[in-house]
Formats: C-alpha cells, sequence, structure tokens
C-alpha cells in the first residue's frame, strides 16, 4: 500500500469502518510509515477529541488509539488462523471425498 492509498483509508479506520484486506494492509503500512501513522494519529485524535469534549468525558487518546491498533490487529491474527483453519477444513474433506471414491471405483470395477 502505498502513502496516497493509506490516505484514503484513515477515515474509515478512525470510523470503524474499515476491514478485510485493506484493514490489514492499511494497519502493515501505518506500522512501517511514521508519517503516514503521525496523520492517522492526528485524524483519529481530532475525532475522538471533539466527541469527548462533547460529552464532557476525560481521555487519553494516545493510549486509547494504540488500544484500538493492538485490538484490530489481535482481531486479524484470529481472522488468518480461521482462514488457515477453513482451508484444512476442506482439504481434509477433498482427501475424503477422493479416497471414497477410490474406494468405490476400486470395489465396482
Amino acid at each position: 500500500m502505498t502513502c496516497q492509498e493509506s490516505e484514503q483509508y484513515i477515515q474509515e479506520f478512525v470510523d470503524d469502518t474499515l476491514a478485510g484486506d485493506e484493514l490489514e494492509a492499511f494497519l502493515w503500512h501505518i506500522n512501517n510509515c511514521k508519517a503516514c501513522y503521525n496523520e492517522m494519529e492526528t485524524g483519529y485524535l481530532l475525532k475522538e477529541a471533539l466527541t469527548r469534549l462533547e460529552d464532557g468525558t476525560s481521555f487519553d487518546l494516545h493510549s486509547e488509539l494504540k488500544e484500538k491498533i493492538s485490538l484490530t490487529e489481535g482481531y486479524l491474527r484470529w481472522r488468518s488462523i480461521a482462514a488457515v483453519g477453513r482451508r484444512l477444513v476442506l482439504t481434509i474433506a477433498g482427501l475424503f471425498l477422493v479416497l471414497e471414491m477410490l474406494y468405490l471405483y476400486l470395489n465396482y470395477l
């Protein structure tokens, strides 16, 4: 993902509407590009600060942003594990199907 592409996803990330491969690519990019991380952080801080000021609640936005990123990365790890699990189940099912077809073929020759 380029910096220009990353900029397009900042608001979606801040609004929790970014998902899938785009989310994974965006997180990888902001973890490796300080300029894009700073831009994303500014967008997050502005949105959350304005919301919290209206509500009158106290906040530690830097810690909350780090927590949000950490939780999102955890979600992506589980998503990857689930994808591997699905592939494994499908592979095993396919092997059983092949074995059953081989068994039927050998028994009905």
